[in-house]
């Protein structure tokens, strides 16, 4: 149990970041934003005011020039005002070296138009210095935006090696148990049909023997979902569409949905094109997040399940969406449905969600959540269509 223990400690301490869940009404998702911080503003203080003091000696207010010293002034202020240009763009990237580049540069304008330099022709050399600094602005701030993503890559890339490595701890821990409880449930399940032959419909031990029945069926699913979980079996990818599928799937859940006042409502693109997927598992994906959606509505609602093409990072997708009227999923919760046995609900594995995510990567795919107007969860299935030229 060390091991389990050691990887799950090493994936909570890899996403506690200064960051926060909110919902954008631009993006319409969730996004994951970093938290203002105290020494943000600390650093924008510094960095305006190392600028405005470049400016000030470029206008000899700090140390008042003669006239024979004014092009050594104008080279020493052409070098200082490298500082904060750089100082922006390694503390705010791109905006921040662009920015303070700008705003020197809008301050050295009157200069370099009135200033005593300008009757012999030298504003040239100004403005040509006001482009270095923009240039540079520019240039610092994409080397240190593409030095951040690369290390945000690597540390996404830490984060899921962890996780891997929790839920494989966790699949063997779960193949050992569910191997040991199986063969006893079977035995429990022929024992208690066998004995409720004995008793007649209607009697108190006949009910007794049909809740054991029914309870050992409950935890015969929960092991199936352990070794499922467990022992993913490989991707066997058939040309299949999956309208065809949805549809399946609807119908398998309208049943039990329909007496709980629950209606599904179906967009469904008939133009969408056969592709190589795995079928049966990708079946459990679309039953795992239905029944969630049906759960969330106690009180009866309406699931809209809609299927489209869209374009992700120059590839064709099919991208699966089922909306419901629900609850919701709070905030603080989007990064974690995925994870192995978190629920919140009384009677779930929390093996549905994690499950359902493994498969889609094992396509090549991604699952995205956002809110759904005005109120429930939008759960979306991408796709990518293999073999796409």
């Amino acid at each position: 149990m060390q091991p389990l223990a050691i990887c799950k400690v090493s994936v909570h301490r890899a996403l506690q970041r200064p960051k926060c869940v909110e919902y954008s009404p631009v993006t319409d998702n969730y996004m994951i934003m970093v938290v203002p911080t105290r020494a943000s503003r600390y650093r924008l203080a510094i960095v305006l005011a190392v600028a405005l003091a470049t400016v000030a000696f470029h206008y000899g207010l700090i140390v008042k020039p003669s006239a024979s010293d004014s092009g050594l002034f104008h080279a020493i202020h052409g070098r200082l005002c490298y500082i904060p240009i750089i100082l922006g763009a390694i503390w705010f990237g791109v905006r921040g070296g662009l920015g303070i580049a700008l705003f020197i540069t809008a301050l050295t304008i009157p200069y370099a138009r009135f200033g005593p330099h300008a009757e012999h022709g030298a504003a040239v050399g100004e403005y040509t210095e006001m482009l270095f600094y923009i240039a540079i602005g520019l240039t610092a701030g994409i080397l240190i935006e593409l030095q951040r993503r690369e290390r945000k890559r690597r540390e996404d890339m830490a984060v899921e090696l962890a996780r891997q490595e929790h839920l494989s701890s966790i699949g063997q821990m779960a193949a050992g148990l569910a191997h040991e409880i199986k063969n006893p449930l079977g035995s429990i399940k022929g024992s208690a049909e066998i004995i409720g032959d004995d008793y007649p419909e209607g009697t108190h031990k006949h009910e007794i023997v049909e809740v054991l029945s029914k309870e050992t069926d409950r935890l015969n699913r929960v092991v199936e979902d352990f070794l499922k979980f467990a022992r993913p079996r490989p991707i066997d990818r058939t040309p299949i569409q999956l309208n065809t599928l949805i549809e399946d799937v609807l119908s398998q859940i309208g049943v039990d949905s329909s007496t709980h006042n629950i209606r599904i409502s179906k967009n469904l693109d008939p133009a969408l094109p056969v592709a190589g997927f795995d079928s049966e598992k990708l079946r459990q994906v679309f039953l795992n997040i239905s029944l969630n959606a049906a759960n969330a509505m106690p009180d009866g609602g309406t699931i809209i399940v809609e299927t489209r093409s869209v374009n992700r990072d120059g590839k064709t997708h099919i991208c699966v969406t089922f909306k419901d009227e629900g609850v919701g999923i709070p905030p603080e919760d989007v990064e974690k449905i995925f994870d192995p046995f978190f629920t919140r609900t009384d009677n779930g594995t929390g093996l549905g969600l994690s499950i359902s995510h493994t498969i889609v990567s094992d396509h090549g795919g991604h699952i995205e959540v956002k809110p759904n107007q005005p109120r429930g969860t939008s759960i979306s299935v991408l796709l990518p269509i293999i073999g796409e030229r």
